[in-house]
This record gives C-alpha cells, structure tokens and sequence, in this order.
C-alpha cells in the first residue's frame, strides 16, 4: 500500500529548492509560463532499457539495503510521531537515498545503482563506503556501527536496529548475500530519479502538498496534498510491491471515496484491493518509447487524477 495514502504526514525540508511550475496549465507567477510537462521534458530520463516486470528481484534487494539507512534513523534520532525520523529523502547528485541527519552530524545513504552503503556528512561528503554485493545485512549492520563507532569516538558500538514492520520476504531478510543485477538496479535508479523530479516540480508549486519523501517501510516516493477536514490526496511512485509486480504511479484519496469513481486519463486505472487509488502502471509509461511521450503521458495522467480525486473529496 502506498504510504502516499496516510493522513497528516509531517514532512522534512529538501535540499535543493525547485522553481516553482504548474500541472497541466501555464504558470503565471513564475516568469518563464513553463507548465510541467514542458520542464520535466528536459529532466526525464528514458524508461524501459529493462522492463518494469523484470525489476523484481534488484527492487527486493535494494529494499532489504534501504533498511540500514531506515534502522539508523529509527535507532539514532529522536521518534517522531508520524515516523519520519526513519524516512529518506532522494539527492540526484549523489544517486542515493540519503536519511536524515544523527547527532554528530552522521547521514546514512544509499546508492541504488550499485547498492553502496555510504556513510556521510550533513553536506554529503562520504565518510565511508560498503559495496554491499557479498555481504549480508548483518555485515551491512555490523559495518555501520564499527564506522561510526571510529568516527564519532565512541567507546563501543551505537544502537543499530532495525524497525519491527514486516518485509517482502528475501533470501537476503534470511542472512543470504547481495547478489546484484547492475543493469537492473541502474533502471531502478532511473524510476527513483524521474519519479523524485516529477513530485518536487509539483510539491513546489502545489501549497497544500507536503515534502517529497520516500518511507523504507513500503519503499515508495511521495507527497501528500492536505485538504479541509482531513482529507488528503498521496501522489507518488511505488517501485513494485504486492499489488503491482513492476513500478507505478499513484494518486489516492483519502478518506476512501465510496460508490462509482470516474473514468481516468492516460492509460490509468482504479485499484481497489486493499487501498484505493487511480494507477498509471510501469507497462503502460514505457510502452511509449520516446522521454517526451513518457512525460506526456505522466502529466497527463497526474492532471487528470488529482482533478478526479478532488471532485471526489468534495462530494463525499
């Protein structure tokens, strides 16, 4: 399910800030009129080298090796209440998903293409790296501790667990090795990099929408749009999971509409088990084979979604 659909997130500052664009109409406060269609064109990498239904097990592994960077927030920084302290924000520069900042100035990351464990500044400068291939994620838990350990000037290793929520089952979750599919994972890489540029163009722009963050618990990315009364829309990117065996976009209201939904745009779909939410899967973005047909039909769909989980809100 997508954390995307959870009630009153609080999210963290991002590093970098965007200029500020609009979804499917011309901005008119930003100088260049620029919709987001036309600025993410020039920032959209091309999906499909692999298919998204061949992702399954580099996504699994990159999963597993997420939770390192999740069990060093859970274990370090002071609980929040909506759980954030364990979340991890996209930096393209680096590649990585990179968790928030630990007494000492310590930030924990990770690199998708190549599943290194990488242990940095508050600027992310690397103090230390951990190709993880050939090792397990006990070694990964082992290695994080003994560096931070030499680098903070502990006497002995810091607390690293990690949180009790169930995973995906892995060879890897039962003390297996990293085994890596770089081809794989550089594509994964590529749906984390286009899904993040997507969701802070429009959290930009977008008042009501939250910090674009991912949650190691269900591994996707996203913001939150919060309504009157309670009611939200989550719009993000899951890499695959339960639901869907490949990547997908998402939008979804909450609280969960009742009764008939509207037709979607651009190839997307309702789904209904388990949470509610309209759909755009990997299949379907890739099946265009240019990026200005891949973003087309992403803007659309987004446009579109958001316009119907709006008008759902206001008549429930």
């Amino acid at each position: 399910m997508p954390d995307g659909q959870l009630q009153s997130i609080v999210w963290c500052p991002v590093e970098t800030p965007i200029k500020k664009i609009t979804i499917g109409v011309r901005a008119n406060d930003n100088g260049d009129g620029m919709s987001l269609n036309e600025l993410l064109r020039g920032n959209w990498i091309k999906l499909g080298d692999v298919a998204p239904d061949a992702l399954g097990d580099a996504r699994l592994q990159a999963h597993w090796a997420l939770q390192v960077a999740g069990a060093a927030g859970y274990s370090q920084i002071k609980p929040t209440p909506d759980d954030s302290h364990t979340s991890v924000e996209w930096l393209d520069r680096l590649e990585s998903l990179v968790g928030e900042q630990m007494p000492g100035g310590f930030r924990v990351g990770l690199r998708l293409r190549d599943l290194t464990l990488c242990l940095m500044s508050k600027e992310g400068d690397d103090y230390a790296t951990l190709p993880l291939e050939g090792h397990t994620f006990a070694d990964a838990i082992e290695w994080l501790q003994d560096r931070l350990r030499e680098e903070a000037g502990l006497e002995g290793r810091p607390r690293i667990e990690r949180p009790g929520y169930d995973m995906p089952e892995h060879p890897v979750g039962g003390g297996a090795k990293f085994e890596l599919d770089h081809e794989r994972l550089g594509e994964l890489a590529r749906w984390f990099a286009n899904a993040d540029r997507a969701l802070q163009m429009f959290a930009a722009r977008e008042k009501q929408a939250g910090k674009v963050r991912c949650w190691p618990h269900h591994f996707d990315v996203a913001t939150v749009i919060e309504l009157a009364d309670g009611r939200s829309i989550g719009v993000g990117m899951s890499p695959g999971d339960s639901s869907f065996r490949q990547p997908y976009f998402y939008v979804t209201p909450w609280p969960v509409p009742e009764g008939d939904l509207p037709p979607l745009r651009s190839g997307g779909i309702w789904h209904r088990r388990g949470w509610t939410g309209a759909v755009l899967t990997g299949s379907k973005l890739v099946s265009n084979t240019t990026p200005e047909r891949q973003v087309a039909q992403l803007t659309d769909f987004l446009t579109g979604s958001i316009q119907a989980c709006r008008h759902l809100s206001s008549v429930s």
